[in-house]
C-alpha cells in the first residue's frame, strides 16, 4: 500500500512517521509512505500557496493551483486512482471501522489543510472524500493526517507481528480492550488478577472476554449497547437458520438467572446441561409466559448462550410446589429446603413489590427445554 501525505510541513510528517513500528515497516518495504510541499507547485515568484478569502473575513485561505498541481503529480505515481481524502473536522468522524475501509486501498492521498482552509474548488475537482479525527479544530491538518496514516499502516500484512497484534485491540471487534499487566505481580497491593497467572488458556480467554465487556459497558456505554444488540441478533440469527424457522419469529424475553455471578454461572451451567428445566418467580399482574413462546438466557455479562422454549405454565401457591417440580429447578435437593431457600427470596422480592409474603402466595412454576445453545 502507498500513503502519500500533501502539506505545508512534509518535514513535520517524515520526522513523526520515520520512527518506531511504521518507521520500520517503511524501511522493511511493507508500505510506502511520501510527505509532499504543497510549496513546490505554486508559481508564485514568493512561493505563496495562499491569499485573502472572497467575502472577506479573517485569515488566509490555501489556493486551489498549487494543491491541484501537487496531488495530480502525486496521483501519476499510483499503479491505480488513488483515494483522495482532505483532512477537515467537517468530515467524517474516523472510526476503526472506517480505518479497517481505508487500509484495503491500494493507495491513498492525504490533503492537509492550514489557515483558514482551502479553496472549495480544488476540493470540488477532486471530488475529495473529508474525514475528520473528532469534533475539535486544529490549526492544521498534518496531525490528523498523520494519525489516519498510522492507524491505516498498522493493518498492513508484515507492519505488526501478527494479526492478534491489532485484532484485539480497542474499537477492531466494536470492544474496548482489556486491561493489561506486567510485573511484578504485587504492586503497591495490587494484585494481578489470578485468572491472568495460572497458564490455563481457556482460562486467560474468558477472562479477557468478560474484562473486554465490562470495561466498554463502563467507559463507552454506547459501544456496548450497540456491540450488545448485534451479538444477539445475530445469535436469533443463527438459531432461526439451524432450526429453519421463519424470520419473523421472535422471542418473547431475555434474561439471565441468579442474584450474583456466581449464582449466575452456576445456574447456567445447570440449564445448558440439561438438569435444570424449570424456573420460578412471583406472580404478578404482568402477562404470563405462554407455551411455545421462546426466551433468551444469557450469562451475567448479558452475552446470549442458549434459546429454550416454555413447555408448560402453572400459577400455584408456594406450599403447593412439589419435589418433582423442585428438582426440575436443577437443584439436588429436599422440598424442604428448597422451600426455606426460595421462602427468603421470595420475602425479599414481595417486599420491593410492596406486598406481603404467605406460604400462600401465588409463584408461577415454568418448565422449558433448551432449543439451542451457543
Amino acid at each position: 500500500m502507498r500513503i502519500d501525505i500533501a502539506t505545508l510541513f512534509p518535514d513535520m510528517c517524515d520526522s513523526v512517521l520515520h520512527e518506531s513500528i511504521i518507521g520500520r515497516a517503511i524501511t522493511n518495504g511493507h508500505i510506502e509512505i511520501y510527505s509532499h510541499n504543497i510549496r513546490d507547485f505554486t508559481k508564485n515568484k514568493h512561493r505563496r500557496v495562499d491569499d485573502t478569502p472572497y467575502g472577506g473575513g479573517t485569515g488566509m485561505v490555501m489556493q486551489a493551483q498549487p494543491i491541484y498541481d501537487c496531488i495530480m503529480d502525486i496521483a501519476a505515481k499510483h499503479e491505480k486512482k488513488p483515494r483522495i481524502i482532505y483532512m477537515s473536522p467537517q468530515g467524517q468522524t474516523l472510526t476503526q471501522e472506517k480505518v479497517k475501509e481505508l487500509a484495503e486501498e491500494d493507495g491513498l492521498i492525504l490533503l492537509c489543510g492550514h489557515y483558514e482552509g482551502v479553496d472549495q474548488r480544488v476540493l470540488d475537482e477532486l471530488e475529495c472524500e473529508e474525514l475528520s479525527v473528532g469534533d475539535y479544530v486544529l490549526t492544521g491538518g498534518e496531525l490528523p493526517a498523520l494519525i489516519v496514516a498510522d492507524a491505516v499502516a498498522r493493518l498492513q500484512k508484515g507492519v505488526l507481528p501478527n494479526e492478534d497484534a491489532y485484532s484485539i485491540e480497542s474499537h477492531f471487534n466494536g470492544l474496548l480492550e482489556y486491561p493489561q499487566y506486567t510485573m511484578p505481580r504485587e504492586w503497591r497491593g495490587r494484585e494481578v488478577p489470578v485468572e491472568l497467572t495460572l497458564g490455563n488458556h481457556e482460562v486467560i480467554a474468558e477472562w479477557q472476554r468478560k474484562a473486554a465487556l465490562r470495561v466498554t459497558a463502563e467507559k463507552r456505554p454506547d459501544m456496548h449497547e450497540e456491540y450488545m444488540d448485534r451479538l444477539v441478533q445475530e445469535f436469533w440469527d443463527g438459531f432461526i437458520e439451524e432450526k429453519e424457522l421463519d424470520e419473523d419469529t421472535y422471542y418473547a424475553q431475555m434474561f439471565r438467572l441468579g442474584r450474583n455471578e456466581g449464582e449466575s454461572n452456576r445456574l447456567l451451567k445447570r440449564v445448558l446441561r440439561g438438569k435444570k428445566r424449570a424456573t420460578t418467580c412471583l406472580y404478578t399482574d404482568d402477562i404470563l409466559p405462554e407455551k411455545g413462546e421462546y426466551c433468551i438466557i444469557t450469562d451475567w455479562d448479558g452475552v446470549p448462550r442458549c434459546v429454550t422454549r416454555v413447555t408448560r405454565v402453572q400459577v400455584i401457591s408456594f406450599n403447593e410446589i412439589t419435589l418433582q417440580q423442585a428438582l426440575k429447578e436443577g437443584e439436588d435437593t429436599t422440598l424442604e429446603a428448597w422451600q426455606e431457600t426460595h421462602r427468603a427470596v421470595y420475602i425479599n422480592n414481595a417486599e420491593q413489590l410492596g406486598i406481603e409474603f404467605s406460604e400462600n402466595t401465588k409463584i408461577v412454576y415454568e418448565e422449558f427445554r433448551v432449543e439451542y445453545k451457543r
